[in-house]
């Protein structure tokens, strides 16, 4: 053991595998995270109907789980709906659950009773912090990943050498044991079979159905459109470009410095029409929103919306660095742009899959290039380019992705 510091000789606590490792005047004393689950959970008896539902480690209502929950809602199946949130007074605050669902805390002991008599998990993240506390699959139980990417240009997981490295093994073990317990890992392009097969470590069945929450982009667009309006009090007949920038593995923010009041006026003369910025930071970079984003009457932050798929489909234009979520709006075939200030340093520290001047979005590093790529939008070319990029990454989507998904699920539940 290495020499403690003072502080740490008097009282310290950190985490070791599944044990809580506490020191106080110098003594350890481990406490097992891993023993409640063990001891009262895993013999809770599998209820046939049971689904319990993550989106992003306790987020709100949104990504692939919702629109597979909403389409067994639409479809009247008997199934008990859990959905595991940060907090469930928040939630129910901001009403946009529907009363299908029930809510529990995720960091809860009941979080944990209920993935343990649950038939079904659909997740679109790891479950690691459930593992710390000693989660495992039962014989019987199911899980469906989702994953939350698409056709996404950052490297993930065993492919990137940050995340691999000896300081890193704990965590690779759990997200590898994470992994075998997906019976099904959802795609929606050759692509992504490739990518999300080596990458995420996993060896069961692909199912290539599309991602559930693409079917907007391919339903009533405008009702989502008036929807966001409506929740910002904005004039449906401005036009909205969608701001959404990736988050840094280091945590930097300096990167971050689009001239917003600029490029909103390029937006003007090249579209025409009076445009506004919503802006969304990345989950992990929302804490400097205040410091992020400009006071502005044509900026609004949209950090905090809950779905981010609504907001894609109402925007006329979106920008982003590194965020998949632009592999999303492409297909609703409205300009792109990558507005990337850092594109070196960030593909030696987390890495391409593909150079990103190989999308179909024009890419700057500053903004006076990113005006300039504005200006000169050549709007034939790029649907070309676009359409050219998704035949060659074998991308399916259609719209009918959360229907091939709840039809699997009825197949599930009902033990064929």
């Amino acid at each position: 053991m290495s020499k403690l510091r003072p502080i740490e000789y008097i009282f310290s606590m950190t985490n070791s595998g599944t044990d809580k490792l506490i020191m106080i005047l110098g003594i350890p004393i481990r406490i097992n995270r891993a023993g409640y689950y063990k001891k009262y959970c895993s013999q809770i008896p599998i209820e046939p109907n049971k689904i319990v539902f993550s989106n992003f480690n306790g987020g709100s209502y949104g990504c692939n789980p919702k629109y597979i929950a909403q389409e067994i809602i639409r479809r009247k199946l008997p199934y008990e709906l859990v959905w595991l949130v940060n907090s469930v007074k928040n939630e129910i605050a901001k009403g946009v659950f529907p009363p299908q669902i029930k809510l529990v805390g995720y960091g809860t002991k009941q979080a944990l009773k209920e993935l343990a008599g649950a038939k079904l998990w659909i997740d679109n993240q790891r479950k690691n912090y459930f593992i710390k506390k000693g989660l495992e699959k039962k014989e019987g139980q199911y899980f469906i990943q989702t994953w939350h990417g698409s056709l996404g240009i950052k490297k993930l997981d065993a492919d990137v050498d940050a995340f691999t490295n000896e300081y890193k093994q704990e965590w690779v073990e759990r997200s590898k044991f994470d992994s075998s317990m997906w019976d099904y890992l959802l795609t929606n392009s050759d692509f992504e079979d490739e990518i999300f097969r080596r990458a995420l470590w996993f060896n069961n069945e692909i199912k290539k159905f599309g991602h559930p929450r693409n079917d907007i982009f391919f339903g009533q667009c405008k009702n989502f459109r008036k929807k966001v309006c409506d929740f910002y009090g904005l004039d449906s007949s401005k036009k909205i470009m969608l701001y959404v920038p990736s988050f840094r593995d280091d945590g930097d923010i300096n990167c971050y410095k689009l001239d917003y009041e600029k490029v909103l006026d390029a937006l003007q003369n090249k579209f025409g029409g009076e445009w506004i910025c919503i802006s969304r930071l990345h989950p992990r970079t929302k804490k400097f929103d205040a410091e992020l984003i400009p006071q502005s009457p044509r900026i609004i932050d949209g950090t905090f919306y809950p779905d981010i798929q609504e907001l894609l489909v109402s925007a006329d234009v979106a920008i982003t660095d590194y965020s998949s979520c632009i592999f999303d709006f492409m297909l609703s075939k409205k300009a792109g742009f990558i507005f990337a200030t850092d594109k070196e340093k960030f593909n030696n520290d987390r890495g391409f899959y593909y150079p990103l001047e190989q999308t179909p979005f024009p890419v700057a590093s500053d903004n006076e290039t990113l005006v300039k790529n504005i200006k000169c939008f050549d709007y034939n070319k790029y649907v070309q380019d676009l359409e050219k990029f998704l035949h060659d990454k074998g991308c399916m989507e259609d719209g009918h992705a959360s229907e091939r998904v709840v039809d699997l699920i009825e197949h599930i539940m009902s033990g064929n």
